[in-house]
């Protein structure tokens, strides 16, 4: 029963801050996540600040993901992950990029994606 109810207990606190509007189409929130693995018995916490910028369908945003628990351990900063959607009749089409903590960056991905 201890088993069953860890996972339920988690879902409810893992937390997720909607994007606020600032006006002009520039938002802004933060994603929380805490988990816990059984096998290794291995805590994290995560917050992920993000911020974008949208307007016609066109959306520019950019995030990056700090473990909280390792914060005393020095080099919190990761890196930042990039991202541009166009929004057109239930497709997307995308564009991908991270970097890391010294902003050199990686592959760049593409892609679409169709909802119906």
């Amino acid at each position: 029963m201890k088993k069953l109810l860890l996972p339920v207990a988690f879902a409810t606190m893992a937390t997720s801050v909607s994007a606020m509007d600032l006006g002009y189409g520039v938002s802004v929130g933060a994603e929380t996540e805490l988990t816990y693995t059984t096998g290794t018995e291995l805590w994290t916490l995560d917050v992920t600040p993000s911020m974008g910028i949208g307007a016609y369908g066109v959306s520019f945003t950019g995030e990056t993901t700090i473990d909280v628990l390792d914060l005393n351990n020095g080099d919190i900063f990761t890196g930042v992950d990039w991202k541009a959607e166009y929004v057109w009749n239930g497709m997307t089409t995308y564009t991908k990029v991270s970097s890391d903590a010294d902003f050199e960056f990686g592959d760049i991905t593409l892609g679409a994606k169709i909802k119906f």
